[in-house]
């Protein structure tokens, strides 16, 4: 028995491209309201344009699934690569508010279209017997991105100017432009294609998809209470009197995410995704009433080691679960419907545990907010009981046929 071989050219390349292009966009989401607290006395204006772009995002994700199933991906991967290195570069010609909440829609719009693109491809790239494990790794590219994205443009601005950062990212873009030039176009393999059954579908059978409702909805909650540990964690600090060192809970999580994520693909693709998401929901309900009763560090340390541990499991065992649900040609479709759910959570994550943050304090919202793990946990457990045995059966084929796809 032969190994299907995960890390091909293919792969690493979609990897790196990915890895780039989510540094380079959160450098510029992290540098754009330190930028415009220079320019602008009013911090409000921050907000707008976070809210611009992930309203342009949010549109752009219900029609971004169509457009990737009628068009060549490699081109329009190419084409919305230049088209988001041509919205930086319009930064450095114009700096007035009005123009920069416009750019940052345009931005929106094009960082929309490129994450359905990767995350498509990547999911068309890994083989069948190894999904979850290459869902993994690809997803922690992008949260590696993330979380690196954000430090560079905090220290970067520290010490050099906004236009030379937008220099910077320009560079960085072109990497990832570089990249796409060697991707290919068609990673569905032809024996998996049924062009005749999609083309006839009506219109919005390329938006939504039931079948990936519930692992929507998951996802949905489980960036909900991520919203509030992204926002709210240094304002926590501040009222448990850690101050700065409130930070170390990313260090914390991020090293809990690299090492789940090491192994957490694997037994998915043994054992599927019943025995990751449990424990991963409890991880996180945990976590988050640790860090609301935190007074110290080494409660800090802790809850950020166990939501690491949620952060590292429910997001990427979800999304691999999402795309066993569907046939290869609506893949774009779930990705597409997951990512729109992402941004639901981490917009109404933002607003609501902020308004409750407001009234109760931090402490006891991050509390609170375990409780969207216990939703997660209960609404997974109802409906996953729900799924038929021939979903059953997609998510985890029978060994004789996972032998012989293995075999060839």
């Amino acid at each position: 028995m032969r190994k299907v071989k995960l890390w091909t050219n293919q792969y690493v390349i979609i990897i790196l491209l990915s890895l780039v292009m989510f540094a380079s966009f959160y450098m510029i989401t992290a540098g754009f309201p330190i930028f415009v607290s220079t320019i602008s006395k009013n911090p409000a204006i921050a907000g707008i344009m976070t809210t611009t772009l992930m309203l342009a995002s949010l549109v752009t994700r219900f029609f971004a699934s169509v457009i990737i199933q009628k068009v060549n991906m490699k081109l329009l991967l190419i084409i919305s690569l230049v088209y988001f290195l041509g919205t930086i570069g319009l930064t450095l010609v114009n700096q007035s508010i009005g123009f920069l909440i416009f750019i940052r829609a345009l931005q929106g719009i094009g960082f929309s279209m490129l994450t359905i693109l990767v995350f498509t491809i990547s999911s068309n790239i890994v083989p069948k017997s190894r999904l979850g494990e290459g869902i993994v790794f690809f997803a922690m590219s992008t949260s590696v991105g993330t979380t690196m994205g954000p430090l560079i443009a905090i220290s970067y601005l520290a010490n050099f100017s906004f236009n030379s950062m937008i220099v910077l990212t320009l560079g960085l873009m072109a990497f990832s432009l570089v990249c796409s030039f060697f991707t290919k176009n068609n990673t569905v393999k032809k024996e998996e294609e049924k062009p005749q059954e999609t083309t006839k579908e009506p219109f919005y059978k390329y938006m939504y998809d039931r079948r990936v409702l519930l692992p929507c909805i998951l996802v949905a909650f489980n960036y909900f209470a991520i919203a509030g540990t992204v926002n709210f964690m240094g304002a926590f600090g501040k009222e448990i009197n850690l101050g700065g060192k409130i930070s170390q809970f990313f260090i914390a999580q991020g090293i809990a995410m690299v090492l789940v994520r090491s192994f957490s693909g694997r037994i998915f693709d043994k054992w599927g995704h019943r025995i990751l998401i449990i424990p991963g929901a409890i991880a996180g309900a945990v976590g988050l009433g640790v860090l609301g009763f935190s007074s110290s560090m080494v409660m800090v340390w802790v809850s950020g080691a166990l939501f690491g541990i949620a952060y590292g499991i429910i997001h990427p065992t979800i999304q691999a679960w999402a795309l066993t649900l569907v046939p290869p040609e609506k893949k774009a479709t779930a990705n597409s419907m997951l990512l729109i759910f992402i941004d639901l959570g981490l917009a109404l994550g933002s607003v609501g545990l902020g308004y409750l943050a407001k009234n109760v304090g931090y402490g006891i919202m991050f509390s609170y907010s375990a409780a969207t793990m216990i939703v997660i946990l209960l609404l997974y457990l109802i409906g996953s009981r729900k799924k038929s045995p021939s979903e059953s059966n997609k998510e985890k084929p029978p060994r004789r046929i996972k032998l012989a796809l293995e075999g060839d």
